[in-house]
């Protein structure tokens, strides 16, 4: 089959770095595959693993030339299928190739809530079987959890890593790769883990790696100056986005984060503690996993603040026998669980049945009509006002 695959954009994030490689995995077994996103760092994750790519406009929101484009790809591409990442691209494509062209479409959402207005009527992907459960008015809903390329994402020399990083090799290394926004209260983890690390730096030769960048990247930096200024050594090491932070993954004795970035973590047989919104902080372990399988490596707590998050780093800082045997199971999880084989398996599968359906979805008009009005009442309730006040 001819699949078009649209990321919301190639910059950093789980999302986008999912969308390119299941396109990658698809392309293996067999099927031809159409990169339609905008130009971003990751374009380099593309070049590197030789799709085909089409420049877009930017996806993030709503544009008519962003589905005119997409409808004339498909229609000179002869796409079978589009495959769309998030709201805005999902519905730009139901309204152009799907609604005007016939063609088989496939949403993925890999936020943290799936948006009403989405068409019903859609094979719905999402991340976490809480909103497998969660998503009943989508008459075709899956789950396929964020994978893991276990092969390249493997444990490697912790001390080769750390000299490629120009880190001590005998520091307490804790590693956080992700978005620097106030979206999914990301920030304010970070802020946290800088504030637990000032703490331990007074007893501890401990360093904070930060990988990452985005609209919170000042207020980030500030508070890693101070930290260093206080300590007048590096405490919080800054590295900006990098377009692969696996060596920073694999340098660490343990990482913080959330979603498919400590799931890549784990895959580098590192102890995890995902740092969620309001204050939610909780060390990835055996009793714990049931609860993440279940709602995502991420978690919501009462706002008081992220409370245990310098006594989990302080015991795994105090023993590294339990940072290896946490380690090594974490990695047996993803490997079970997460491979990216396994999903690209599950995917084709899903692009199967949607093919399937093609012209013979009862209620697909509808569906549309329905979006729309969700789609409206979004946009002037939620984000006219956003940019008016901007």
């Amino acid at each position: 089959m001819r699949v078009i695959v649209c990321p919301h954009d190639t910059g950093m994030g789980g999302s986008q770095i999912n969308a390119i490689d299941l396109a990658a995995a698809v392309r293996q077994r067999g099927h031809d595959v159409m990169l339609y996103a905008p130009p971003g760092p990751l374009l380099d994750r593309v070049r590197a693993l030789d799709l085909d790519w089409t420049a877009s406009p930017p996806g993030l929101r709503l544009s008519a030339a962003w589905t005119i484009g997409l409808v004339r790809l498909a229609r000179s591409w002869h796409a079978d299928l589009v495959h769309t990442y998030e709201w805005a691209p999902s519905v730009g494509a139901a309204f152009g190739p799907h609604g005007l062209l016939g063609t088989a479409q496939v949403m993925t959402v890999l936020s943290m809530d799936v948006p009403d207005f989405l068409p019903r009527h859609l094979d719905l992907v999402v991340g976490t079987q809480q909103l497998g459960a969660d998503s009943g008015r989508f008459q075709h809903r899956h789950v396929i959890e964020p994978p893991v390329d276990t092969q390249q994402d493997a444990p490697r020399d912790r001390a080769q890593q750390r000299h490629l990083l120009g880190l001590d090799p005998d520091a307490f290394v804790v590693s956080l790769v992700g978005r620097l926004t106030t979206d999914l209260d990301k920030v304010a983890g970070v802020l946290a883990a800088i504030e637990a690390v000032d703490e331990m730096a007074a007893e501890r030769h401990v360093v904070l790696v930060v990988a990452g960048d985005g609209p919170e990247l000042v207020r980030v930096a500030d508070a890693a100056g101070r930290v260093n200024t206080r300590h007048d050594r590096t405490v919080v090491e800054m590295t900006g986005s990098l377009v692969d932070p696996r060596p920073v993954y694999a340098a660490a004795d343990v990482v913080l984060g959330m979603g498919s970035s400590i799931l890549r973590a784990m895959a580098f047989a590192r102890p995890c503690i995902v740092l969620g919104a309001s204050g939610f902080c909780l060390p990835v372990t055996r009793r714990t996993i049931e609860a993440f399988t279940w709602q995502g490596f991420y978690g919501v707590d009462d706002g008081s603040g992220y409370r245990g998050l310098l006594g989990f780093l302080e015991r795994l800082a105090a023993s590294p026998e339990d940072r290896q045997i946490i380690g090594i199971w974490s990695r047996g999880v993803v490997v079970d669980r997460y491979s990216l084989g396994h999903a690209a398996e599950v995917l084709t599968g899903v692009y199967s049945e949607a093919l399937a359906r093609r012209g013979s979805s009862w209620g697909g008009a509808a569906s549309l009509l329905e979006s729309a009005a969700g789609v409206g009442s979004y946009m002037v309730h939620r984000v006219l006002p956003r940019r008016a006040v901007a």
